[in-house]
C-alpha cells in the first residue's frame, strides 16, 4: 500500500445493514487498508457504532430517521465536510474488500470518475426513459448534451472513486436526486420509474447528459479484471449474508467468514453477539436454510414496507 494515503472511504446503512458496515469496515483493516472512513449511519445500536469506532479511524455520521433508501444520502456523504483527503470512494455496505485493494482507490486520471458501466435488460432504459433523464438534466443544468455519452448503457455504483475536483458535480447529483426521487422510496430498485435504480439512475443521467460531467473510466479494476487477488465483493442479492444466505451469496461464504473471524479475534464482537448466519457453528443450519431465502426476502420487504424498518 502506498506511505501517503490520498482516498476516503465512505459508506452508508440503515440498521438493517448495520453488520454490513461492519463487515465492510473490518475488511478494510484486516487487509492492512488504513484509510479513513466515513459511515453514514440511520438509526443505529450505540453498540453498533461502537463497534465500527473500535477500528479505528471510522467516522460515525448520523442520518436523521427516514423511510427514504438511505443510498439517496450517497452524494451528500461523499462531498461532506469529514471528508479532507484528495480522493473519494463509495463502497456500498453490502460488500467487502478481497485482499489489499489500495490501488483501486485512487483513479488513474482526476478528469474520469471510476465506474462500472452497463447494458440494463430490457425494458429499463428505454429511448423514453433516456428522453426523460435528458429533461430533467436540462432542467437542473440549463444545458444537456443532444446524445447520451454513454450510448445504451449507464452506470452501477455499489463502488465509486473521484477526484474532489468534482464536488460541484457531486453537489448537482444531490440536488438531482432531492428532485426527482420521492422521500417514500424505501428501497432502491423502482422498476416502473425512469430512475429505475434510484440515486444510480440519477448518477447515470448526469454522466449521460450533463456537459460538465466527468468522463467515465474504461479502466474499471475493482472488479477483479486486473488481479483476481484483489478485488471488491459487492454482495448484491438479497437476502444478505448477515440476514440469510441465498444461493448467489454461497460464493461469498469464504470472504465472509475470515472477516468475521478477524472481528472477534480483535474484540470488535464476540461470537454470541454475531446473527446466526454470520456464527460458523450454525453454519449447517445457514446452508440447509438456503432454499427459503426467497420467501425470506418477501417477508422482510413487506415487513419493511408496512412498518418502516
Amino acid at each position: 500500500m502506498h506511505d501517503e494515503i490520498k482516498t476516503t472511504v465512505v459508506t452508508a446503512g440503515d440498521k438493517a445493514f448495520a453488520w454490513g458496515t461492519l463487515l465492510l469496515v473490518a475488511s478494510m483493516r484486516k487487509n492492512g487498508m488504513r484509510h479513513p472512513i466515513v459511515v453514514g449511519a440511520m438509526d443505529w445500536a450505540g453498540d453498533m457504532k461502537a463497534r465500527a469506532r473500535a477500528m479505528g479511524g471510522v467516522t460515525i455520521r448520523e442520518l436523521p430517521s427516514s423511510r427514504q433508501c438511505v443510498a439517496c444520502q450517497k452524494p451528500m456523504l461523499m462531498g461532506c465536510d469529514d471528508v479532507q483527503t484528495e480522493w473519494v470512494c463509495w463502497a456500498d455496505s453490502d460488500a467487502a474488500f478481497v485482499g489489499d485493494c489500495s490501488e483501486w482507490l485512487v483513479g488513474d486520471d482526476p478528469d474520469e470518475i471510476v465506474v462500472r458501466t452497463y447494458s440494463p435488460p430490457p425494458p429499463l432504459l428505454t429511448a423514453e426513459r433516456l428522453a426523460v433523464w435528458r429533461r430533467d438534466v436540462e432542467a437542473l443544468c440549463g444545458k444537456a448534451l443532444p446524445e447520451s455519452r454513454l450510448g445504451d448503457t449507464t452506470v452501477n455504483n455499489p463502488f465509486i472513486v473521484l477526484h474532489r475536483r468534482w464536488r460541484p458535480f457531486l453537489e448537482r447529483w444531490r440536488v438531482q436526486t432531492e428532485r426527482v426521487i420521492a422521500p417514500d422510496v424505501v428501497t432502491p430498485w423502482q422498476k416502473d420509474s425512469a430512475y429505475f435504480q434510484t440515486d444510480e439512475s440519477v448518477l447515470g443521467s448526469l454522466l449521460c447528459f450533463d456537459p460538465d460531467a466527468p468522463k467515465v473510466t474504461a479502466n474499471y479494476k475493482a472488479n477483479g479484471s486486473v488481479d483476481k487477488t484483489r478485488y471488491f465483493a459487492h454482495f448484491a442479492y438479497n437476502p444478505k449474508p448477515w440476514q440469510m444466505w441465498n444461493a448467489h451469496s454461497l460464493k461469498w461464504r469464504d470472504v465472509v467468514f475470515p472477516v468475521v473471524d478477524w472481528m472477534v479475534e480483535k474484540g470488535i464482537v464476540g461470537r454470541g453477539d454475531l446473527p446466526i448466519p454470520l456464527r460458523r457453528s450454525w453454519w449447517w443450519a445457514s446452508r440447509a436454510a438456503v432454499p427459503l431465502a426467497p420467501w425470506a426476502w418477501r417477508a422482510m420487504k413487506l415487513k419493511k414496507k408496512i412498518f418502516g424498518a
